[in-house]
């Protein structure tokens, strides 16, 4: 799972293998070591509840958590969209923006970048 973070949103790329994660086991996880420590990494997790009624994302302290529907995560992964976005208030008239989106495979990439990613509907298409 690729995590993009700019401005005021945070955007998650999952590849074939992850969107099946997040609907068999429910969430999908990755960890970025800094250092040896407990409290030098940082964990960015998505996952699906069917406990959550909207897109939902928290932090604390090392650990960014972004959650999604169950329903809408299935809807998603089963269907033709590319992703689920989201604009949630933060207070004070400022909102962040959430995007999870399929990871498509890329025009210019070699084997290993476009392994397990979505099909690009771009391929073969002429400018």
């Amino acid at each position: 799972m690729k995590l993009r973070l700019q401005s005021n949103s945070i955007r998650l790329r999952l590849k074939r293998g992850e969107v099946d994660q997040l609907v068999k086991l429910g969430q999908v996880q990755e960890t970025i070591l800094l250092g040896d420590g407990e409290d030098d990494q940082f964990v960015y997790t998505l996952e699906s509840s069917p406990k959550v009624f909207a897109t939902q994302v928290s932090l604390k302290k090392n650990h960014v958590l972004v959650e999604v529907p169950r329903d809408t995560a299935v809807h998603w992964a089963t269907g033709n969209d590319v992703g689920i976005e989201t604009r949630i208030s933060v207070g004070g008239g400022r909102e962040v923006q959430v995007l999870v989106e399929k990871d498509f495979a890329c025009l210019n990439g070699d084997e290993e970048q476009n392994r397990d990613t979505f099909p690009n509907p771009l391929a073969g298409a002429k400018c």
